[in-house]
């Protein structure tokens, strides 16, 4: 057959066959690109340097490339007649591809149209005000090497390239599962790494690579936030895959399924973003656990357990997470966690307060500034150029400018303060998109799903108080879970 097959004979072909059919050749192509791509973000001090960035650019690129390849399905591979995929056609009618596209448009023209231009001497930098086209979105003319809107126009198109790569590369549901648990392996590493660090009290990043200076890194990333962040995220891919398992296991009457790994991952994870010693991570990865609990709870209400294991699957869970509570409370040094938080209660007029107030005072200025630029916004990256002249105005935080604020600490304000009006909506289109496709799909009680969107929800929680998503290896990461979990959903029988 030449001629490609609709959407729903497509999914008729690929959705839970009664046997394992193999994947394609170039799926499974697709399926290490995404997962090498996604798996260096964060072994790359989270992608905050050229290097990684352009790196990830051509990853991205080179997984997306593999999926646009046309692949020719045997009678084998489809459990049903051959027939020729043409990728590129799901590519075009995907609203997401039009959308990133029209944004990476949007920041080019505000690329080309500076308002100021960053100058130097050697003691010292300003911004010289320039003509630009006054009815056109626009930016700041900064070095390269500094961090600019070409740096992050590189960020936010390896994420759409990564968006578009999962969309139209996976037509199978084991793919996915794979690539999850894949990214699941490679966080638990990642968190060993952060352990083995705390508790050799070492300096260096995989133990020869100094930090810089006045760091708070854990495990690869530079600032323990950001280590936090990825951290709660991927403990979700843990809980989603234990709850799925768990459930796909009662309904085929299985005795065992590996849901109780799967959940001692999570549980590891969830200590590794407490040694992270991030509050605002921890605080948001709490709340997303009850979240999941009460869901989990009312699931099960809805629909009772069909196998004969259930309450002894409730219990061995419920002693697996007391033990190793138990055991992590009783053999590890919980020191420096425990003075971390003891600091919002002994210590909450002395440290907390203040570090309360220099975010409050830092929320005002980017509020003015908000004010100022929303309509056509001060340029992708362009945030920690102009903010000096709006926090200056509060000296107790701006320290007479020895204290540069490269973010606002919060990223519902900081993205709009650089896209302005025009990508703004383009962002909240792209988002609503997303809750229309999983409105329609009936996402409410997914077993995968569900638990997966609860943990993004946390991530964006947590942004409205710092700056999850100027990491690229947390938004990339991020972008590419909602996509998995909407290909997940489109491809399930359930």
């Amino acid at each position: 057959m030449n001629n490609p097959p609709s959407s729903a004979r497509l999914l008729e072909h690929f959705r839970a066959p009664k046997h394992r059919l193999p994947l394609h050749p170039l799926e499974r192509a697709v399926l290490a690109a995404v997962a090498i791509h996604l798996c260096f973000l964060p072994w790359a001090l989270g992608t905050m340097h050229v290097w990684s960035q352009v790196t990830s650019l051509v990853l991205s690129a080179l997984g997306l490339g593999i999926a646009l390849l046309p692949r020719h399905y045997t009678g084998d591979q489809s459990g049903g007649p051959a027939f020729r995929l043409y990728p590129w056609a799901r590519l075009v009618r995907f609203p997401l591809f039009w959308i990133g596209l029209a944004l990476l448009a949007y920041i080019a023209v505000q690329g080309f149209n500076p308002s100021w231009v960053w100058e130097r001497n050697a003691a010292q930098w300003w911004l010289r005000r320039v003509n630009d086209i006054p009815w056109l979105p626009t930016s700041i003319d900064t070095p390269w090497e500094r961090f600019n809107l070409w740096r992050q126009f590189i960020i936010y198109a390896s994420a759409w390239l990564t968006v578009c790569t999962v969309w139209i590369g996976f037509t199978r549901r084991r793919s996915l599962q794979l690539l999850l648990t894949m990214l699941l392996g490679n966080a638990v590493l990642l968190a060993v790494l952060g352990f083995a660090q705390r508790f050799v009290a070492s300096s260096k990043f995989l133990f020869f690579m100094e930090w810089p200076i006045g760091h708070t890194a854990f495990a690869s990333f530079i600032y323990r936030n950001h280590a936090g962040a990825y951290f709660a995220l991927m403990t979700f891919i843990a809980v989603s895959l234990a709850i799925w398992t768990f459930t796909q296991g009662e309904r085929g009457g299985r005795k065992s399924t590996p849901a109780g790994l799967l959940f001692f991952c999570a549980v590891f994870l969830t200590t590794a973003v407490f040694f992270s010693l991030s509050r605002g991570a921890s605080l948001t990865l709490m709340i997303a656990w009850l979240a999941v609990a009460i869901w989990f709870w009312l699931s099960q209400r809805r629909s009772p357990a069909s196998g004969g294991t259930h309450r002894g699957v409730y219990a061995a869970v419920v002693l697996l997470f007391l033990g190793v509570i138990g055991f992590t409370m009783r053999e590890v040094d919980f020191s420096s966690v425990q003075s971390r938080f003891d600091s919002l209660a002994k210590n909450y007029e002395n440290v907390h307060v203040e570090s309360v107030q220099a975010r409050l005072q830092a929320y005002a200025a980017a509020s003015i500034m908000l004010g100022d630029s929303w309509q056509r916004g001060v340029g992708s990256g362009g945030f920690r150029y102009l903010f000096p002249e709006y926090i200056k105005k509060h000296p107790d935080v701006y320290a007479g400018g020895r204290m540069f604020w490269e973010h606002a600490h919060n990223d519902w304000l900081q993205v709009p303060i650089e896209l302005g009006a025009g990508g703004t909506v383009l962002v909240l289109l792209g988002a609503g998109w997303w809750l229309l496709v999983f409105y329609r799909n009936r996402v409410v009680w997914h077993s995968l799903a569900v638990p997966g969107l609860i943990g993004c929800a946390q991530t964006l929680a947590h942004a409205w108080f710092d700056f999850p998503f100027q990491n690229p290896a947390i938004l990339c990461t991020w972008l590419a879970l909602i996509a998995i979990s909407a290909r997940w959903i489109e491809l399930d029988v359930s």
